[in-house]
Parts: C-alpha cells; structure tokens; sequence
C-alpha cells in the first residue's frame, strides 16, 4: 500500500473551480477525499520541495512526471551548493510545466481539427494570428521540450536569477507598459522595457510558446518545427536573444549536455493529493 504522506504546504485546484488552502495533504491510496486534477503548489525553501517530492517518489529515470505545477520557485534556489542537485530540481519543476502548456496547447489543436466552419474557427484564427486553417495547425503546436527546459536554464540560471524569483519570469520576456514589471539595474538610459511580472511559474510559460507560436520573429522556427524547413528546430530561433548564433549554440550545448532530448519521451500523470485536514474554501 502506498504510504501516507503529510505536509506542511499551500494547494489549490488548478482550473476554473474555487480555491482551496490546506493545512496538509498526502497521497493516498484509496479514491476517496482526493483530487486528481492538476495541483498548484507553493514552497518556501527548495529543502522542502526536495522532501515533498521524494515522498512522491518523482524521479526522472522513470520517465513518468507527476502534473504539480509550482506557483513559483523556492527563493532559496541559489543556496543549493551542488550544481548537479540544483539542476535536477530545476527540471523537476519546470517539466511538469512545460507538459502541462504542451497538454493545452495540443487539446487546442485537437478543437481547430475537428472545426470546419469559418465561424468556428473565428476565435483560433484571431488569438494566433493565423489567415486559414493551414497556417493555424502550423502555430497550434507544442514546443519541443529540449528546446524549452534549455531556454529555461539560460533565461533563469537555472532558477535562481532575480527575474525568475521575484516575477516568475523564466524566459527573460519584456514588457513596454511602465510599472507591469522589474526595471533592470543595468537598463540603459532613455529605455522604458521592464522584465515582465507573472502570476506565476506557468503564467511564464504559457507566454513563452504563445510568444513562439505567433511572433514574426519565429516563423522559421515554425516552418522547421512543421517539417518546411530541414535543419535543427533551435536553428529558428536566431532572433530570441541579440547574442545570435552564439546563443543557438549555446542551446545545443545544453541540450546535449544535459542531456535534455531524453525528457521528449516523459509522460505526465495526474498525482492524487488527499486532503487530510481543515479546508478554508472561496470563489475568488
């Protein structure tokens, strides 16, 4: 029987339904008193998080990640003094994330194939930018995991710079409407971009394939991603950073080096949390 275990720690149900704050949860074995949609977690210190998923049993030899989708990152990230631990908890944080966005964004796609009418694809064609049905199946698709764990490391330090910690901005996007993000020390004079601010760790992420999904900038990416263009899918990509082709290669390396192609075959899976103690429920 699987074992019970109780934690301090904060959850909600992550979807359209109220929220709820616990005291504690474990799982369990048995189906009732839990939930299995995605949850939506929140720890102080990467100790913490550490321990919680060990008592899952998350590991990622197994080629199974548990769909627990951290709110933000431990604010301590950048005290885990062994580079390999603190990498491999980035990952754990960050997969789950990324095939959570990846689950939407195909579910989407599955909507606009069974669609045929030009007043049901109304809605898809305009948030996506797309002229036809073609075009849209083109930008409705995932992106590859390697390529957004490796963005991920760059962008975040692996998820101890000030950007990903304070404003949950994993890929380093900007914004241009004044007080909606972080100014940057190092912002040139006369300039008025700010580091985006997100709610939260998949806020960031959603963001991130939409920006790829829709930007001009990424149309090649597109086009290898859809087969159009034969070459590597980072290859399109040359304008996400002004560092240019150093900044292509400098994914290659950490995808290669770290191996990050072997997460293309991980599976998510629902994690059923038992709630085990009083339950303070709100529509907000």
């Amino acid at each position: 029987m699987r074992k019970i275990v109780a934690l301090m720690g904060f959850l909600c149900i992550f979807a359209a339904s109220p929220k709820i704050t616990v005291n504690s949860f474990g799982v369990l074995e048995q189906e009732e008193f839990y939930s299995s949609e995605v949850a939506e977690m929140q720890f102080e210190s990467y100790k913490d998080l550490q321990s919680f998923f060990n008592s899952i049993n998350y590991d990622l030899s197994t080629k199974k990640v548990p769909l627990v989708i951290l709110k933000c990152l431990p604010k301590d990230m950048d005290k885990i003094e062994s580079i390999n631990q603190k990498k491999e908890l980035f990952v754990k944080i960050m997969l789950p994330i990324i095939l959570k966005v990846n689950e939407e964004i195909t579910e989407e796609r599955d909507k606009i194939l069974s669609m045929s009418s030009a007043d049901e694809l109304s809605y898809y064609l305009k948030k996506y930018r797309a002229k036809n049905k073609q075009e849209l199946l083109e930008k409705v698709l995932p992106v590859p995991v390697e390529i957004a764990l490796a963005q991920a490391a760059i962008e975040s330090a692996w998820g101890t710079s000030r950007f990903a910690i304070e404003a949950n901005n994993i890929f380093g996007e900007w914004t241009f409407k004044p007080g909606t993000g972080i100014i940057p020390s190092d912002r040139p004079e006369g300039e008025i971009y700010e580091v985006r601010k997100f709610e939260s760790l998949i806020d960031s992420v959603r963001s991130y394939v939409y920006n790829l999904n829709v930007s001009s900038f990424y149309k090649e990416f597109r086009d290898i991603r859809a087969g159009k263009i034969n070459k590597p899918v980072e290859e399109g990509l040359l304008y996400y950073s002004q560092k240019r082709h150093e900044y292509i290669q400098e994914i290659k390396i950490i995808i290669s080096k770290n191996q990050f192609t072997e997460f293309s075959n991980h599976k998510p899976y629902r994690l059923q949390l038992a709630l085990l103690s009083s339950n303070i429920w709100s529509n907000n």
